[in-house]
Formats: C-alpha cells, sequence, structure tokens
C-alpha cells in the first residue's frame, strides 16, 4: 500500500487574512443601529432632567409656601404682643388664673404661661 494524499493541500494562498473584510463603520445598519442608541439614551436622559426640573420646582414652591406661613405667625405674633400691651396687667401677684385660655396655636405659650401648669386643692 503506497501513502494516499488528499486532493486538498493548503500552502501560503490559503492563509486567511483580515485584507479582504470590510470596515464595520461602513455597513449601513450598524450605523443607523448605533444612532437608534444613541436616540433612545438621549430621551432618557431629557426624561431624567425634565424630573430633575420638576423636583426642583417643588422644592421653590415650598420654599415660598413657608415663607408666606412664617409671615402670617409673625404678624399674629406682632397682633398678638400689642394687644398684649395695651390690655393692663389683672390680678397681679396672684395665683388666681383668669378664665382666658392662651392661644397656643403658634407655639410660644403666651407670656401668663411661665409659671406653669398649676393644680388647686
Amino acid at each position: 500500500m503506497g501513502i494516499r494524499r488528499s486532493q486538498n493541500i493548503r500552502s501560503v494562498r490559503d492563509i486567511r487574512t483580515y485584507s479582504g473584510r470590510v470596515d464595520t463603520g461602513g455597513v449601513p445598519y450598524l450605523g443607523y443601529l448605533k444612532i437608534g442608541c444613541l436616540e433612545m439614551e438621549k430621551a432618557r436622559r431629557e426624561k431624567e432632567r425634565d424630573g430633575a426640573l420638576a423636583r426642583v420646582r417643588n422644592i421653590d414652591s415650598r420654599i415660598n409656601d413657608i415663607e408666606v406661613e412664617k409671615s402670617i405667625i409673625l404678624k399674629k405674633l406682632g397682633e398678638n404682643q400689642a394687644k398684649r400691651q395695651a390690655v393692663p396687667a389683672r390680678n397681679v401677684g396672684t395665683r388666681h388664673r383668669s378664665g382666658v385660655v392662651p392661644d397656643r396655636s403658634l407655639g410660644n405659650g403666651g407670656d401668663s404661661d411661665k409659671d406653669g401648669f398649676k393644680i388647686r386643692y
């Protein structure tokens, strides 16, 4: 039996190289795919920016509301101070409490309430 040779003998001409391949930037569908990805990212970023701007507007609105509430409270405090100065003090030096309940909605408790809670037996 003799040596059997195959019909496909490979040579230097059969070595594969990248010389005949097309650049991927030149393929149109890959370019359009990249553009589509960039557009989707742009849409996401715009939505994120709009949400952040809405949050900033909400914060600014609340800050303005706080300022308005603060000015109303200061105005009420000024009116209460004027009323206290106009009304003469009664029952000075006694432990008897008047029937007037101080306005505690402002949080100051009033000057006449400095001595605290008292119980009579």
